[in-house]
């Protein structure tokens, strides 16, 4: 039996014994109301005394009836009395009140949940991701099969999930069809060209990122529905000989990347058609001097990449800015790049 299973049998039994009591304290009040003409509140008081076996004096004399009936109510109750009490005691004891709770609570923020992302596989990889994705507050939710996973991505305080992340059933669970973007890091990749085909086949206008193991598999991926496929030996491999020309470079990137250490964030954002950007030149909207904003690279509508704009270069609609910032001022030029007013 899986872990899974019994603490749902534990739950079972408990609420089982709880009902079966409760039926049984209604069972004998409702006989000694009926029997003996008590009220109800010596028939409940009747009840509790005789299935507790605590011994006190009856509220009156019984009837022949009313002591048959007792009799019954001893020999078919006390056993299952007490026998709910020690359910009880394990069902807290055990901690399994608390696994339901997170459960229930689970389930309740997992229906809030929208524009988020889901990370597919809670390996090394979806750690990482994961732990990225807390420290720049962006909503998520973990998928993974194996339940010890899934334990330990709750553990740290995120939403998680157990199930194949390739169910169509499985992702609406983890709100699919509200989501932003999803992160195909299962363990290997024939996983995450399953994965992607199916997010793609509910969701054609997901953004959807897959690991790759081995270079065979980067074109199944782009096939399957992925737009970008990251290659962790290649990635690596890159990092590594970074390391070796331009340590400095290097260590400034990954300074760079930590928003805990400078603050600062590289982002980039799409210029829609209502923005006041549009039109402008970067020299008159002057980022920098306006919002403590660098500008390090600006994509045309077409995708044409411009790693070092001119401040002459107009600002066109759909174009996208590329820009590092502390998280406060990229904000103003996300809602510039939206033509909406900064909050």
């Amino acid at each position: 039996m899986t872990k899974e299973s019994q603490q749902f049998s534990t739950l079972r039994r408990f609420w089982v014994s709880i009902v079966s009591v409760a039926l049984l304290v209604l069972t004998g009040t409702l006989g000694y109301m009926y029997i003996e003409q008590m009220n109800t509140l010596d028939a409940l008081y009747m009840t509790i005394i005789t299935v507790a076996t605590v011994g006190f004096h009856e509220v009156h004399p019984l009837s022949d009836p009313g002591k048959i009936f007792t009799m019954a109510l001893i020999v078919g109750g006390t056993g299952l009395f007490f026998f709910t009490l020690t359910n009880v005691a394990v069902f807290l004891l055990s901690g399994e009140w608390r696994t339901h709770w997170e459960h229930q609570r689970n389930e309740r923020m997992l229906r809030k949940l929208n524009d988020h992302f889901i990370i597919c596989g809670y390996g090394r990889l979806g750690g990482s991701v994961a732990e990225e994705l807390r420290t720049k507050a962006i909503p998520f939710v973990v998928i993974d099969n194996m339940i010890d996973n899934v334990l330990r991505a709750r553990d740290e305080g995120f939403l998680a999930i157990k199930g194949n992340a390739a169910d169509e059933e499985v992702l609406a669970d983890a709100g699919l069809h509200r989501a932003k973007g999803l992160i195909a890091a299962a363990g290997n990749d024939a996983e995450n060209v399953f994965i992607v085909l199916t997010a793609r086949n509910l969701k054609p206008n997901l953004y959807i990122i897959a690991k790759a193991d081995c270079e065979e598999s980067e074109s199944k991926l782009l096939r399957a529905g992925a737009e970008k496929v990251v290659l962790l030996y290649r990635s690596a491999g890159k990092r590594m000989a970074n390391l070796l020309t331009d340590p400095e470079l290097e260590e400034y990137l990954d300074e760079l990347s930590d928003a805990n250490n400078l603050n600062l964030r590289i982002a980039q954002f799409t210029v829609a058609e209502h923005s006041p950007l549009v039109g402008k030149s970067f020299q008159e909207v002057d980022l920098y001097n306006n919002h403590r904003i660098n500008v390090v690279g600006y994509k045309l509508p077409g995708g044409e990449l411009h790693t070092t704009p001119r401040p002459a270069e107009i600002i066109q609609k759909k174009g996208a800015i590329i820009a590092i910032g502390k998280g406060g001022d990229l904000e103003i030029l996300n809602h510039l790049a939206q033509g909406e007013k900064p909050a």
